[in-house]
Formats: structure tokens, C-alpha cells, sequence
């Protein structure tokens, strides 16, 4: 009882610290996040006409529903959310767009905040439907696109505030303070920055800025809309829809419009969810993720709030300052009790300090330099070129136009990307790779002779429709030549029709010539079904007059590739239920007619039913086996002990195997299991030392002919482990 009181004494006591942790993270953050959504807020609804001081308001309670509901989720651990440069973009080229309609101010903003309305629900429902990765999906070039075009016309709308917002002042009268103000403010940050301060750059350059505007402005008369003015409680717009607006609603501008807002928003704050389990070590839930985020939007829209999403600067702060998962509740309530106790504080902030907030993000946070170096780079080019398309489209257009030319350009580099990777993974012929099945010397040396006979090819990726015309290059030399093509599809995705439609031309290619194509391994998508044994076939969908042979296995498709070919060079392959003589096997081929009659002396002839265990792994043994009838199977254990056996060998009529027991007794180190009924010569190391006494002479010949077929075994098995290695 008092261990388990100290432990629940210890994990309130965890939770304690943690939560002062977060608390801090929270004051940091929020200290991070304040002027941004500030500034985020008026540089959206100051052309509507609102007030400085409503339009910073908004953002104050997008940053405190954002970060509020994204805490409750729980969906990234050390996650702050606030407006960011991207949403507010789009939202600008939203406004100016309704602007453009003549709309009345109040139906105006009532089309922007359900626009975020929509945009929330949007996002739940990709939640719902667990449709988060797909949205990671977006390359990095567009992602890149987005971020360098929202960068520049954050830069070009500042240029008003850094002109003096209109006040016809002169240089002498103070028309400079404004732009001087803002590049104090922007130097400070990053000089922060560079120095790597305890306290943050914002923050920094907020008190700076602020004591330097008020400095230089002594005896001056500023005008008032240089200043924010105090925070509203109840000034911020509100959503109130009427009946009356809502048929003034453009629908066809708002409804796509807050579709692409929820895919941007989605796409940034799951960005910011990898950087920040990157820092914490922890993964994210992008379902989680995105219903706290629409969750937050649909609650900032009611309250008149703005858009945004996942903030990295404040999440990464927020992380270094000790905090966790209620690192975003924290943040939240700061931002809370900033705005209920300290608002009337902004009265004294002035607007050029939050234009140097923003040209800094825009310079520091969003412009990617790197796509001038991808332009100096062969490699990257396209993926440069990718990037200042949809900045100009961004910059020209609109950044919801950006957002659907991103998403198409997304589709084209996949298929760019599929077309230009390499859908043949290895080629192999009978010299690098043959079945598990052991053959006869000679017939090893006659599928030697005739190795480009039989050709596999193993593909990976996706055949479809930009990789099937490489495919048909790179094999068309084949399909005039050899007897048999083996395609093994255990790495290939997905076939399409076009892929589908390539397999039958070379299908019929070879069948014209008497070859065959052979597949393995084939995707569920061809609709290839199981049989019995190791084939299966079915007649190809859309193709029924073709019929393919279809493998479990490339193994299986090579041992019937070898068996066919032997037939063809006059190898007759012994029926199931046929029995040779221990004289007609490999082993005792070198020896005469008397010799042999007296080493079959020393050996034991047994017949076991199909499936019989004749040795199993770790079991100690002494004998060597040689296969008159049937076939017999080598299996090793797998990694599980649960995990059923790996067939490694195939033995056939007239092999012998156990050879390493035989000549060594000791443990097994393989399974042998017959596949049919079979019948087998059997001889003990005991009887081979015996022949030795009475017959030493032909003992040792015995060895030499038993040691020719481990040379040449080993020799197979050394192709085979080289071809493995190169899979």
C-alpha cells in the first residue's frame, strides 16, 4: 500500500514539474505568437475597412482557438497553432477578390469568416476519413512554391505601412519614422537570431522597435493610424449570418476557396508536425491533428476570427523551453489573458513594429533560397522550374489558383518520377541464377551451354502506361531470342491496362515463335488466382483469348522453364511413379558393372509415403540418401520457430543428399521431407567404414565421386547466394 501511495506520490509530483514546463513553453510561445497574429490580423482585415485594433483582435482569437483545440486533440506533441503566412495569403486573395464584387462591408465579411467555416469542416472531414497522408503528399517543390510566392506578397503589402499608411508627412515632419522603425525592429531580430539570445528575436525586436518609435517620435504630432490602438473585447467581426446575406454570397468563389484554404492549412501544420517529432522524439497523429485544427477554425470563424495553422518557429520555442503535450493548452491561455488584461497596452504599439514582425517572416521564414541553387544543379532543375511556376502563379494570380496548380503539378512529377525510375530490377540468365531443383551433371552442363535460353527479369515499381514503352525496350532483344522469359513481379505495385495490354503483345511476340512468357509472383490487381501446387494460371482479364502461365514463385517458373528446355535438347525426365537403379544415379556412374553390384551391397533399399519426415533439423544422423522414385524436399527453419520451413532444395531421382552427416556424423542441419511417395538407397557412415576395410579401393572412389558432387553443388550455391546478395 505505501509503495503504491509513493508512486501515485511521484507521478503527481512528474506531472507537476511538466506542468510548470509547459506553462513556461506557453509564455514563450505566446510571447512569439502575439505580435505575429497581430500583425497576421491587421494586414487581413485593414482593407475591409475595420479597425487596427479589431483587425489584431482577429488574430489574437485564431491563435486562441488554433492552439486551444489542437491542445485538446492531442494530435502533436509541443504543436502551437496561430495564423500563418500561407493562410493569410489566401485569405487576401480572397478579400481582394470579394472586394472586386462590390460587396456590401458586412456581407463581405461574413463570405470570409464562413469561408474559414467551411474550411474547418473540411478539415474534420478529412479527419473523419482519415485522408491526412495523403495531403503530405505534396512535393517539396510546390510546398516550396507556396511558401517563396505567400513571402513576396507579404513583403509588397507592407509597403503601404512603411510609406506612412497615406499621412502626408515630409521627411523632416517624420515620414521616415515608419520604415526606419520597421528595419530597427527587423535588424534586432536577427540579430537575436544570430547570437542565439535566452530571450527570443520577436520579442526582442518588439521592445526595441516599440522604445525606438517612441523615442524618435518625441515632439512630433504621429498620426493616429500609425498606432494599433487598444484591443476591443467585442469589436472583433463577428459571424452573423442572415438570410439576407447569404444569397450575396458568391458561393462559386467561396466554397473552392475554402476547400483550397483546408489543404494549405492541412499541408502546413503537417509540416510543422514532422519538425516537431523530429524535436520531441515522438510521432504525431494526422488524424488527431487535423480535427483539432478544424475544430479550431470553425470556432475562429464564429468568433470572428482568421485562419491559420501549425507555427514552427513558436512550436520549435515551445519545445526548447521544456514543453509537451500541454504546451499548446498553455499557449493558448496566455494569449487568453494577453488579450483580456493587457490590451489596452497596444495602444502604445505601433503598426510599423508589426510590418518589421512581418517582413522578417516573409524574408526569414518563407523565401526559399535554395531554388536558386536548384537552377545551378542539372538534376534539380525541373524540380526549380516546378517552384517559380507556382510562385508566379501565386504572385500574378491567386494563391488558391497556386493550390490547385500545385496539386496538378504534384500528380504530373508522380508520374515524371514513375516513368523515369527504373521498372527492371535485375536481368538474369541461366548462368547467374538456376532453380532449387539439383540436376545431373550433364544436365547442368546443358542448361550451362544454352543460358540465354531462359531470361529472367525482375521488375519493381508500377507498370503502367509511362513505364510499359521502357519495359518493351529493354526486352525486345529477348522476345525475338530466347525460349523462355520469366517476368517476377514480387516487387512490382501495380499493373494498369496499358501494362496489361504490353504483356499480351509480348505474349504474343513469343508465342509466335513457339517460346513462352512466364510470370511470377503476380499482383492481385492482374487477376491471377491460386491453384494447387506451386502454378497457378487463369485466363488474363480483357484478354481472354491469351493464356498466361502464372507462378507462385520465380523459382517455380524457372524450374518449369529448365525442365522444358531439357525436353527440348532430348533430356527425358523420368515419370513420378518410374524407379532407376542405384547404378543409373549420378553417384555410381563411374563404376563398372562388378563394382557397382558390389557397393548396391552396402546399401538398403527404403520406400516412405508422400510427406514422411526423413530427417529433421538438429537430429543426429550418420546416412547418406539417394533418390530412386519420388521427390524429396531440403527445408530450413525461419527466423520464428512458429514460422513455417523455407523450401531451399528440390532433390529428384538419381540425387543424393545428407552427404554432410554421412561424412561427418553429427546433427542435421536442414529438414528432408518427401512431396510423393518415394523410394531411396540408403548407406551409413558405419557401412561406408566397413567398405573401406573390405574395399578400400572403391571407398575411396565412392568418396572422390561423392566429393565431385559437393564441388559442384557448392559451386550452384555460390551463383545462387551472389544472385541473392544482388536482390
Amino acid at each position: 500500500m505505501d509503495v503504491d501511495r509513493l508512486k501515485g506520490g511521484m507521478a503527481s509530483i512528474r506531472l507537476q514539474g511538466q506542468l510548470i514546463k509547459d506553462g513556461w513553453a506557453g509564455v514563450v510561445a505566446g510571447a512569439l505568437v502575439i505580435p505575429q497574429a497581430m500583425a497576421f490580423g491587421m494586414m487581413l482585415w485593414l482593407p475591409v475597412g475595420i479597425s487596427a485594433a479589431a483587425a489584431a483582435a482577429s488574430g489574437i482569437f485564431a491563435a486562441v482557438f488554433l492552439s486551444l483545440c489542437s491542445g485538446i486533440a492531442r494530435g502533436t506533441v509541443g504543436m502551437v497553432s496561430a495564423p500563418t503566412g500561407p493562410t493569410l495569403v489566401l485569405l487576401s486573395g480572397l478579400v481582394n477578390a470579394l472586394i472586386a464584387y462590390d460587396l456590401d462591408p458586412s456581407v463581405l465579411i461574413t463570405a470570409v469568416l464562413i469561408t474559414i467555416f467551411l474550411a474547418g469542416v473540411f478539415q474534420v472531414v478529412m479527419a473523419l476519413l482519415r485522408l491526412g497522408h495523403l495531403v503530405k503528399f505534396m512535393p517539396y517543390p510546390v510546398v516550396s512554391g507556396f511558401m517563396t510566392g505567400t513571402g513576396l506578397l507579404m513583403l509588397e503589402s507592407q509597403w503601404p505601412h512603411l510609406l506612412g499608411d497615406g499621412a502626408d508627412l515630409t521627411m523632416s515632419e517624420g515620414g521616415w519614422l515608419p520604415a526606419a522603425t520597421a528595419a530597427v525592429t527587423l535588424f534586432c531580430i536577427q540579430w537575436a537570431q544570430k547570437r542565439h539570445l535566452r530571450i527570443p528575436g520577436l520579442i526582442l525586436g518588439l521592445v526595441v522597435g516599440v522604445v525606438f518609435f517612441h523615442l524618435m517620435s518625441m515632439g512630433m504630432n504621429i498620426p493616429a493610424l500609425w498606432l494599433v490602438g487598444s484591443l476591443p473585447s467585442l469589436e472583433a467581426p463577428r459571424l452573423m449570418v442572415s438570410g439576407i446575406q447569404l444569397p450575396a454570397i458568391p458561393w462559386e468563389l467561396v466554397l473552392p476557396t475554402a476547400m483550397a484554404l483546408a489543404v494549405l492549412a492541412s499541408l502546413d501544420t503537417l509540416l510543422t508536425s514532422v519538425v516537431a517529432d523530429l524535436s520531441t522524439g515522438h510521432r504525431h497523429s494526422s488524424r488527431r491533428e487535423l480535427f483539432g485544427q478544424g475544430c479550431g477554425h470553425i470556432l475562429s470563424a464564429c468568433s470572428g476570427g482568421m485562419a491559420g495553422a501549425g507555427t514552427t518557429g513558436a512550436t520549435l520555442a515551445a519545445i526548447q523551453s521544456g514543453g509537451s503535450r500541454h504546451a499548446a493548452l498553455m499557449t493558448a491561455g496566455v494569449t487568453l489573458l494577453f488579450f483580456l488584461f493587457a490590451g489596452k497596452g497596444a495602444a502604445w504599439l505601433p503598426v510599423s513594429v508589426l510590418s518589421g514582425i512581418i517582413i522578417y517572416i516573409a524574408l526569414f521564414n518563407l523565401l526559399d533560397r535554395d531554388i536558386l541553387l536548384w537552377l545551378k544543379t542539372r538534376r534539380a532543375r525541373v524540380d526549380a522550374l516546378i517552384a517559380l511556376v507556382v510562385t508566379g502563379v501565386t504572385l500574378w494570380f491567386d494563391l488558391m489558383s497556386a493550390v490547385g496548380l500545385g496539386i496538378a503539378l504534384a500528380m504530373i512529377e508522380f508520374i515524371r518520377t514513375q516513368a523515369q525510375s527504373a521498372i527492371i530490377r535485375q536481368r538474369w540468365n541461366l548462368h547467374e541464377r538456376t532453380s532449387m531443383r539439383r540436376r545431373r551433371s550433364e544436365e547442368r552442363q546443358a542448361l550451362a551451354e544454352h543460358a540465354e535460353s531462359v531470361v529472367g527479369y525482375a521488375l519493381q515499381g508500377n507498370l503502367f502506361f509511362g513505364t510499359a514503352d521502357h519495359l518493351l525496350e529493354k526486352i525486345m532483344q529477348d522476345l525475338s531470342r530466347a525460349d523462355f522469359i520469366i517476368l517476377d513481379m514480387r516487387h512490382l505495385n501495380q499493373v494498369d491496362l496499358t501494362g496489361l495490354r504490353l504483356i499480351e503483345h509480348m505474349c504474343g511476340i513469343m508465342r509466335e515463335r513457339g517460346a513462352e512468357l512466364l510470370l511470377a509472383h503476380p499482383p492481385k490487381s492482374m487477376g491471377l488466382v491460386k491453384r494447387k501446387g506451386h502454378r497457378h494460371e487463369r485466363l488474363m482479364p480483357y484478354h481472354e483469348h491469351v493464356r498466361l502461365r502464372s507462378f507462385a514463385d520465380a523459382d517455380a517458373a524457372l524450374e518449369y522453364a529448365e525442365d522444358h528446355l531439357l525436353e527440348r535438347l532430348g533430356f527425358a525426365r523420368p515419370e513420378s511413379d518410374e524407379t532407376i537403379d542405384l547404378g543409373e544415379t549420378s553417384l555410381l556412374q563411374g563404376f563398372s558393372r562388378k563394382e557397382r553390384e558390389i557397393l548396391e551391397a552396402y546399401f538398403v533399399l527404403r520406400s516412405f509415403p508422400a510427406g514422411f519426415l526423413l530427417f529433421q533439423t538438429g537430429e543426429p544422423g550418420d546416412t547418406l540418401y539417394v533418390l530412386l522414385r519420388g521427390d524429396v524436399e531440403i527445408r530450413i527453419p525461419g527466423k520464428r520457430k512458429r514460422k513455417k520451413r523455407i523450401a531451399v532444395t528440390r532433390y529428384g531421382p538419381g540425387m543424393a543428399f545428407g552427404e554432410v552427416a554421412f561424412l561427418n556424423p553429427g546433427p542435421r542441419t536442414a529438414d528432408a521431407i518427401t512431396v510423393q511417395a518415394s523410394e531411396l538407397a540408403l548407406i551409413s557412415n558405419r557401412d561406408l567404414q566397413r567398405l573401406c576395410r573390405t574395399h578400400p579401393t572403391l571407398a575411396m572412389r565412392l568418396l572422390m565421386a561423392l566429393g565431385h558432387e559437393i564441388s559442384r553443388d557448392l559451386r550452384a550455391a555460390d551463383s545462387r547466394i551472389r544472385h541473392l546478395v544482388e536482390d
